[in-house]
C-alpha cells in the first residue's frame, strides 16, 4: 500500500492507519474494480485483461463519484504499454487526473515490497505474486503455446513481410481487431511455402498508433491503424529445418503446443494433438 500511494504521489497519506479499500462497488453509473480512500485522497482503479484500456465514457461515469475536497486519481490497469495508453487515454476526465499502470508495474511493486517484508507479510506477498502470474493477462514465461501465422513476400514499406521476420527479426499485426491475440504470445511460428520454416520466442513488444513510428521506410498511408510490434529472439531449430503443413492451411492462424510442433510430422497433426491435450 505504501508503494502504491508513493507511485500515485500521495505518499503523505500512506502512513495513515485510515486507508480503506473497496472492491467492485456498484452504483447507477457502473461497478468499479478498486477504490482507495484516505482522509484526503480518493483513487479509483479500473483493471482490464490484455492490452485494452477503459474508454473515456466509462472513466467519465466513475469520475462522478469523486468529491472536490480530496486528491483524486483515475488509474487504468492493463498490459498496455504506457506509451500506447498515453495515445488513447485523456490526461484527465472531468478534471480528474488519469494515469496508466501496466500489470508489470504492479508486479514490480510487489517484488519491491517483498524486500522489506518478512514473516506472514512476506508469505502473503509471495502468494500475491504467484496468483498474479496466473490471473493477470501476462503469459507465464514457461507457457509453451506458439501462435502460428503465415507470412508472404508481399512488399510493405519497400520490404517484404518475410524479410521483416527473417532479417529484422520483427513481426507486427493489427492491435485488438480481426481476431488477433489480445495477450502477447511467448512464441511465434511462421509458415510459408506450406511449412513452418521459422520459430522464435517473443522477446518484447510495443503498441504503436501507426507503423511509420517504428519503421522509417513505411509511409503514413501504408501504416494503417494501431499495431503490435514484436521483437523476436534467435531462431529455434526445427526438425529437418521445416515442419510441413500437411495440407493447404491458407491464411489460417492458430495456437499449438511447442513440443507438438517439434515432434509431430506435420503442422496439421501438431495442431490436432495440441487441441487434444488442451481439451
Amino acid at each position: 500500500m505504501s508503494a502504491v500511494m508513493h507511485r500515485l504521489g500521495l505518499e503523505a497519506n500512506a502512513h495513515s492507519d485510515e486507508i480503506s479499500l473497496k472492491l467492485e462497488t456498484a452504483d447507477d453509473h457502473g461497478r468499479t474494480d478498486i477504490e482507495l480512500f484516505t482522509s484526503t485522497a480518493h483513487v479509483i482503479v479500473e483493471a482490464k485483461q490484455g492490452w485494452l484500456v477503459p474508454g473515456e465514457v466509462q472513466l467519465g461515469a466513475y469520475a462522478r463519484r469523486f468529491s472536490g475536497d480530496r486528491n483524486r486519481r483515475l488509474v487504468t490497469l492493463s498490459d498496455s504499454t504506457e506509451r500506447w495508453a498515453r495515445e488513447v487515454l485523456p490526461a484527465d476526465v472531468a478534471g480528474v487526473p488519469v494515469e496508466h499502470w501496466s500489470w508489470d508495474d504492479v508486479r514490480d511493486l510487489v517484488r519491491t515490497a517483498k524486500t522489506h517484508a518478512g514473516g506472514t507479510e512476506r508469505f502473503w506477498l509471495d502468494q500475491l505474486e504467484e496468483y498474479m502470474g496466473k490471473a493477470t493477462s501476462k503469459r507465464p514465461i514457461t507457457d509453451s503455446l506458439a501462435y502460428c501465422v503465415v507470412i508472404s513476400e508481399q512488399q510493405f514499406g519497400g520490404i517484404s513481410f518475410r524479410d521483416y521476420v527473417q532479417d529484422q527479426h520483427v513481426y507486427f499485426h493489427p492491435f485488438a481487431s480481426g481476431g488477433w491475440p489480445s495477450v502477447p504470445p511467448n512464441f511465434l511460428a511462421f509458415r510459408w511455402n506450406n511449412a513452418v520454416r521459422q520459430l522464435n520466442r517473443v522477446i518484447d513488444y510495443e503498441i504503436v498508433g501507426h507503423l511509420d513510428e517504428r519503421f522509417a521506410s513505411v509511409t503514413r498511408e501504408e501504416s494503417g491503424g494501431p499495431h503490435v510490434v514484436y521483437r523476436l529472439g534467435p531462431d529455434i531449430p526445427l526438425p529437418g529445418d521445416a515442419v510441413p503443413s500437411g495440407r493447404n492451411l491458407r491464411n489460417t492462424r492458430f495456437w499449438l503446443l511447442l513440443d507438438q510442433l517439434l515432434t509431430q510430422p506435420t503442422v496439421v497433426e501438431a495442431h490436432a494433438a495440441s487441441e487434444a491435450l488442451r481439451a
